[in-house]
């Protein structure tokens, strides 16, 4: 499955790290957290980082108690930067996921070779 999802963050210009032991930079850090993968991407205006967490066996209750949210990110100056969260599911575990996440969180249903549904998270200038 992290295959998979690291395959489709390449397409989209992501520079792809698994299970990171440590924030790659200065400009982003966390504390106890340590998502399944770590995406960046920057162009001349914007720096954009990604967390993944992959869940075989979607879990809410353990998806919440992961720190995710001790993640802070400082974008270089006179840029704009976001923090991307994306939950990556198998095919036919769709219904164990509560859609409520997508308040914060893309959910990625995952098949045996590709991304089959993406449903991007709902962000208050709406879903990109």
């Amino acid at each position: 499955m992290k295959a998979i999802v690291r395959g489709e963050l390449e397409r989209e210009c992501y520079s792809v790290v698994e299970e990171p032991l440590f924030p790659p930079e200065e400009k982003l850090s966390w504390s106890s957290y340590r998502p399944d993968l770590l995406g960046y991407r920057s162009d001349a205006g914007a720096e954009e980082v990604v967390l993944v967490e992959c869940e075989t066996h979607p879990n809410m209750r353990r998806l919440k108690s992961k720190n995710h949210s001790s993640v802070w990110f400082q974008p270089y100056l006179f840029r704009r930067g976001s923090v991307r969260k994306i939950l990556a599911v198998p095919q036919g575990k769709l219904r164990s996921v509560d859609m409520r996440i997508r308040l914060g969180w893309d959910v990625w249903v995952i098949g045996k070779k590709s991304t089959m549904e993406k449903y991007p998270a709902f962000r208050r200038d709406g879903p990109q």
